[in-house]
């Protein structure tokens, strides 16, 4: 009979001796964590993940669902170490928030590293997410799929902004990434950072005048109450990586972990479709509900931000090497994203 519960690891996940009577498995809960609000396509990959599994398994194994990072009082980081540790089993958290603990996880978010989302699954399914995942390899993670965040649009009360001239002035509150920081710098925005559950609240008092998010993200904490504008583009892009703790993941059987990783990658896959899907609905919504204006970019229009963003590219390049990789290691490593710099 295959196992769940083979010897050595950390299993953390609650696991009976007994088969269960219709079953060659063992009963295993796996609990899943992640920063996604409960209606969030975050929590449906989760979902998505136990009903395959569940199914393939003959109803053996089964996934709990913790939202919110509610495990760890809303802390990020601390979900992510979290499945490290073996506290949770299988996790989905964004480049961005990995990018604390190593800052090779930016280069994701590098600006208008991206077009399309096609041009974003090319890189993060080829070489770019094979050398993040070889990181979070080391990190005692072992990745399932990789979903997506999306490309994250900014928002604000005051203007539309189509130039980088409507960004002067404007205090945008950005994720605590060194890359969107240098980016929001280079545009002119008066950029800051905060923790995401402070963020409505800022806007609501004028503390801040927008923010950077993937819509769904936006739409979940209902940011589309406090805005007025929303730049709809490809400025920074964000990925998910569905994660399961390796110890425990090296624990199973080889058919076991077969199954795992195939369903995982099915899970990955189908949040990134109901994520794309989500956008266009969401939009037209706020502009009838919430009289928000929606402002997209012309090739030209666009270009202008692209070429402030040249020099992002040398200092993230520059801080790699600062982080000890060597000067051809941190090209290498860039050119997996089809980045290429001079050092």
């Amino acid at each position: 009979a295959l196992s769940l519960t083979a010897c050595g690891g950390n299993t953390n996940a609650d696991a009976n001796t007994d088969k269960t009577d219709d079953s060659a498995f063992q009963p295993m809960v796996l609990k899943f964590g992640c920063s996604g609000a409960e209606k969030t396509t975050w929590v449906a990959a989760g979902q998505k993940f136990g009903e395959l599994v569940s199914e393939a398994t003959d109803g053996a194994v089964t996934v709990e669902i913790y939202s919110n990072d509610q495990l760890y009082g809303g802390n990020q980081v601390e979900g992510i170490q979290g499945v490290i540790d073996g506290t949770t089993d299988v996790d989905m958290h964004s480049n961005l928030i990995y990018a604390t603990f190593d800052d090779r996880f930016s280069a994701v978010s590098l600006p208008f590293l991206f077009s399309t989302n096609d041009d974003a699954y090319a890189v993060l399914d080829g070489e770019g997410g094979a050398a993040l995942s070889d990181v979070l390899e080391t990190m005692g993670l072992h990745v399932m799929g990789i979903g997506e965040n999306g490309f994250r649009h900014v928002t604000n009360s005051k203007r539309e902004i189509a130039t980088p001239a409507d960004m002067q002035g404007l205090k945008i509150r950005v994720a605590g990434s060194s890359v969107l920081m240098e980016a929001y710098g280079a545009w002119g925005a008066d950029y800051t950072t905060a923790n995401w559950s402070e963020v409505y609240t800022g806007l609501q008092t004028g503390t801040y005048d927008g923010q950077e998010n993937p819509v769904p993200t936006m739409d979940s904490s209902q940011i589309q109450e406090v805005q007025k504008y929303v730049t709809y583009w490809t400025g920074s892009y964000d990925c998910l990586f569905f994660t399961m703790n390796k110890a425990l993941y090296d624990s199973l059987d080889a058919d076991l972990q077969k199954i795992v990783d195939e369903n995982g990658q099915k899970a990955a896959e189908y949040q990134r479709e109901i994520n794309r899907a989500a956008d266009e609905e969401t939009l037209a919504r706020w502009q009838s509900d919430n009289g928000v204006t929606v402002t997209y970019l012309t090739d030209e229009e666009a270009a202008a931000f692209k070429e402030l963003s040249d020099p992002v590219y040398t200092k993230y390049a520059e801080q790699l090497v600062k982080n000890g990789m060597s000067k051809d290691e941190a090209t290498s490593f860039l050119a997996a994203f089809g980045v290429e710099v001079t050092l």
